[in-house]
């Protein structure tokens, strides 16, 4: 019988120590630095050890935007960017579907609830997000921040940047006809996965001199299948892998674009039996690759996608992007 073994990241290498307690790679970016929060379900807490990582370096963010769970964690850094990271350690190590959708879970619930906006409503959420942040308004934070939704009736991706903060967030992560679509001065909205599940472009939009990217990692498709879920799953793969490579292309023609690596082949985003675990493997891959950018020079960033030689590109009309950062 073999021995369990522990997932723990190991020490950074002496040529990484050597650069600092600090990784000096803020003055290769272009100001305003912007973080860039993809959405991914239990998939966010990939973004805890992004942050992680970035803490080890001198690189902290002018403004964040962030779709679904990445415009909560982006919320959570603009309340109080010094707190963050220890605050989502808590919230990641007791994070469960339960404090989303109540102790039913989503089976129970389409059961009870099949005719209903959602499959669940929103409270267990609200509640949630009201416990997790002191913030009620985009005004009391810190730094700047925008939460990323889709138009009902549009289909356009929103950006919302003032006013009460809670229900922004409620709609940026409203998936939907699993979470009812949120009113907002008389519009509906739903989850920004279905606009712009990465929004990069959106950063850029708002001014980003370059961007940091947070993604939340990436699933294998699923097997052909007529079954409901499984289709679901499928399409919401292909949906955000086609967003990624639009949103990286678009946004690295403009700005330099620091896509931080992240594990792939992970669950679904609806398990959270694997945030530990997951937050680890990405901490330890982005500060490796982190070390490596530091090391590799010392000149500004130009446009174009900065990212691991593990990163597959953004496709072959897109190639001329991608600006590898090798071992």
């Amino acid at each position: 019988m073999n021995a369990p073994v522990l997932k723990v990241p190991q020490a950074r290498d002496e040529a990484v120590r050597e650069a600092g307690p600090l990784l000096p790679l803020a003055h290769r970016l272009p100001a305003p630095i912007h973080f860039a929060l993809a959405g991914g379900g239990s998939h966010g807490a990939i973004q805890w050890g992004l942050l992680q990582a970035l803490e080890e370096t001198d690189i902290r963010p002018a403004a964040l935007i962030g779709t679904s769970v990445g415009a909560l964690t982006g919320a959570v850094v603009a309340e109080d960017p010094a707190s963050a990271v220890n605050r989502l350690t808590y919230i990641w190590t007791q994070l469960e579907l339960k404090f989303l959708v109540g102790g039913l879970g989503l089976t129970k619930q389409l059961l009870l609830n099949a005719l209903q906006p959602g499959l669940v409503d929103n409270d267990n959420e609200r509640g949630s997000l009201e416990a997790m942040l002191r913030a009620r308004d985009f005004a009391d934070l810190a730094v700047p921040f925008a939460a990323v939704t889709t138009d009902l009736a549009s289909g356009r991706a929103t950006v919302i940047d003032s006013g009460p903060l809670i229900p922004a967030l409620l709609a940026s992560s409203a998936i939907p006809g699993v979470l009812p679509p949120v009113s907002i001065d008389g519009r509906w909205y739903v989850d920004g996965l279905a606009s712009a599940n990465l929004p990069a472009v959106q950063a850029v939009q708002r001014g980003a001199g370059s961007v940091v990217v947070l993604d939340t990692g990436s699933r294998d498709a699923q097997e052909v299948s007529t079954s409901a879920t499984r289709i679901v799953a499928r399409l919401s793969i292909a949906l955000a892998a086609s967003q990624r490579r639009a949103q990286l292309a678009e946004a690295g023609e403009q700005v330099p674009v620091v896509l931080l690596p992240t594990p792939n082949d992970l669950g679904g985003t609806l398990d959270f039996g694997e945030t530990v675990s997951n937050a680890a493997q990405a901490y330890s891959m982005c500060r490796d690759f982190l070390g490596r950018l530091t090391l590799a020079g010392s000149d500004h960033l130009t446009p174009g996608v900065y990212a691991d030689a593990s990163f597959p590109g953004l496709g072959q009309a897109d190639a001329h992007l991608v600006r590898t950062v090798g071992p």
